[in-house]
């Protein structure tokens, strides 16, 4: 606790000097970076009065919340390149750096160490939160004309992703668009016809802001999250060695016998989320955030433990050879967060008190747990020269959770630090289901991240070497046999890497990111990871008809080493250790073209190419029990609208 206390009594301190100090240049500073559109608009126009009718990429940007609220108004381009649109599964898409059960829109597991700085009490459930667009992932769009983006990517094997985008300004002053995201994916494993489903998933968002003409002052922001997730489980392949006469071959793939025939889980999530503030001057401003948020969690399956269903399940507490499980969770949070904040020639900052109110449902039992949390906290950013930044925030629960962070950003030299206390999740604390349950009064799970990364450009090789260092107490895991266990003393995590890029000439580019885990600490057994990953690329770029067509042809390549890669449990969508089987390393190698013509991009893609080869073998391990992705041919589309 002494550690926060100082960082907080220090912030408090510069925030009263700089406070002192802003009253010198309050007048001069009046209307500068004032978080205003109109403002920002006015100082530098999206488009030439002679060229308002010339919509494309240059007439429509977007920003996010934490913009406005931090007072540091940077709009963003579209992205309109070709360059890695073929990064279609979610393997490719987070550069393997994840672990999944092989198919699209399957459960996620981070593979590098991110500490979450929403330190209070959660529902525990998060394989499935990179599907869900959250809050302060919304963009905010600033556009002269109707804009309308829309992608589908296809995939061998039944899978397909649909996004779309649209959104209108009527005015300066008011702006409103949706977003709807689809991921349709056959099964992989055990294929029975098509429109077999795995995966069935829907994620969509309105949104927009509002800023009256008659009270510019006034700034409101927007949106309203649905998500729905449903997964057919299979509990991954039945190993033929457990029955002789089972001539099946573990990379038979749509042909293997798995384990689970009718188990589903459903998630769904949503959310209503308002921002708003009020300008007094540009020093001084009022604003509040609110949120409300429910997410349901159910898994359903009838088992019989003299089939293979003994090989995930147990009597449970049942105590029955046959059963049904039929479990139903069910999260609400409403947060409430006001404060002041405003901005000077020289800094911004954000003071704040935020309110959460939580309700957690166990339908087996009926239980209802009822929790409030209280936090006060604050920011300060500064600008010291156009390319060097400091930003410190802290949060204090007053449940004795914690958060306090600081980051120096420089052209040449990144350095951070955090340091978070959470409070366990509802999940980890209780939980009770016709398989497991459990009881826990835990510690605060509380870790030490220092990050550090130099950028240095030698000709034409840009150089990024980095390290990453984590000192974890109080980990909290699910074990062995799948019950939730705190760890009695600390894992260190040490994760030195380096990025590179290559210009090598004009058209071919080479990248290569490399990372190196160590692990060590009296709990090193209870963090598994990989001792290496790396993902290579080798790119050929171009312009061609008069620079009316760019394209970019290459490969992938990604190598992850052997480790103890945790299991996965249907039942609670959760992974847990396992020390039964190591997974072996491998190699994956994607080949692909992409090209753009106007406002229309396309991806081909042959994944997984090297397959059946000296470097790829018949296949891999993602997860035990769970093959990765074969070789498949994907491809995709996107196209935008500006009229």
């Amino acid at each position: 606790m002494a550690v926060h206390k100082h960082v907080f009594w220090l912030i408090g301190m510069l925030l009263v000097y700089q406070l002192a100090d802003a009253q010198n240049v309050r007048v001069q500073s009046q209307d500068v970076n004032r978080d205003s559109i109109a403002a920002l608009r006015n100082a530098k126009s999206l488009l030439n009065p002679e060229e308002k009718k010339n919509y494309g990429p240059n007439s429509t940007r977007y920003t996010y919340e934490e913009n406005f609220k931090y007072n540091d108004i940077v709009f963003n381009s579209l992205d309109t390149l070709p360059e890695n649109t073929h990064r279609f599964n979610d393997l490719a898409e987070y550069d393997f750096l994840i672990q999944n059960l092989g198919n699209l829109g399957t459960a996620i597991r981070n593979l590098v160490w991110d500490p979450d700085m929403n330190t209070g009490a959660s529902a525990g459930y998060k394989s499935f939160d990179r599907f869900y667009t959250t809050p302060d992932q919304i963009k905010y769009f600033d556009t002269r004309s109707p804009y309308t983006s829309l992608s589908a990517d296809f995939g061998s094997g039944g899978r397909a992703r649909t996004n779309v985008l649209f959104s209108l300004n009527d005015s300066i002053n008011f702006n409103f668009g949706f977003a709807y995201n689809n991921i349709r994916a056959d099964k992989q494993l055990a294929y029975l016809q098509r429109g077999d489903f795995q995966v069935k998933s829907t994620d969509w968002n309105m949104f927009g802001f509002l800023r009256p003409k008659k009270l510019p002052q006034y700034l409101l922001l927007f949106n309203l999250t649905q998500f729905r997730h449903e997964i057919d489980e299979q509990g991954g392949i039945l190993d033929p060695a457990i029955n002789p006469n089972d001539t099946t071959d573990i990379w038979d793939y749509r042909d293997e016998n798995v384990i689970l025939d009718d188990a589903t889980s459903l998630e769904k999530r949503g959310g209503l989320h308002i921002y708003q503030q009020f300008e007094l001057d540009s020093i001084f401003q009022l604003y509040h955030a609110a949120t409300y948020q429910e997410q349901l969690v159910r898994y359903y399956d009838v088992y019989d433990l003299n089939d293979s269903d003994s090989l995930l399940y147990t009597a449970g507490i049942s105590g029955l050879a046959n059963d049904t499980i039929n479990e139903r969770t069910t999260f609400r949070v409403v947060e409430n967060e006001v404060g002041f904040k405003g901005r000077t020639e020289r800094f911004s900052y954000t003071l704040n008190y935020k309110n959460r109110w939580l309700r957690n449902e166990i339908a087996r039992t009926g239980e209802q747990i009822n929790e409030v949390e209280n936090y006060v906290g604050g920011t300060l950013r500064q600008q010291i020269t156009p390319k060097v930044f400091l930003r410190a925030s802290a949060e204090l629960g007053l449940q004795g959770n914690y958060a306090v962070a600081g980051n120096f950003t420089s052209a040449f030299f990144v350095a951070e630090y955090k340091r978070v206390s959470r409070l366990p999740s509802f999940f980890e604390r209780r939980y009770v289901s016709q398989q497991q349950e459990w009881n826990n009064d835990f510690l605060n799970q509380t870790s030490d991240n220092f990050y550090g990364e130099l950028r240095l450009k030698l000709g034409d090789v840009l150089l990024q070497p980095f390290t990453r260092f984590n000192v974890i107490s109080n980990y909290i895991f699910l074990n062995e046999q799948k019950f939730a266990e705190q760890a009695g003393s600390e894992i260190v995590l040490l994760n030195p890497g380096l990025n590179l890029r290559w210009q090598i000439g004009p058209r071919l580019t080479l990248k290569n990111s490399l990372y190196h885990t160590i692990v060590s600490g009296g709990s090193a057994e209870k963090y598994p990871a990989p001792a290496w990953m790396n993902t290579f690329q080798l790119a050929y770029r171009n312009s061609l008809f008069s620079g009316k067509m760019m394209i970019q042809a290459g490969i992938d390549v990604h190598y992850r080493s052997a480790y103890f890669a945790p299991a996965y449990n249907p039942v609670y969508q959760q992974y847990h250790l396992q020390n039964a089987e190591e997974l072996d390393g491998f190699v994956h190698a994607d080949l692909f073209f992409n090209f753009k013509v106007k406002n229309f991009r396309f991806f081909a893609k042959i994944a997984h190419i090297n397959q059946g080869g000296p470097f790829g073998g018949d296949g891999y391990l993602i997860t035990p029990l769970y093959p990765g992705m074969r070789r498949t041919f994907d491809m995709g589309v996107i196209l935008q609208f500006f009229d």
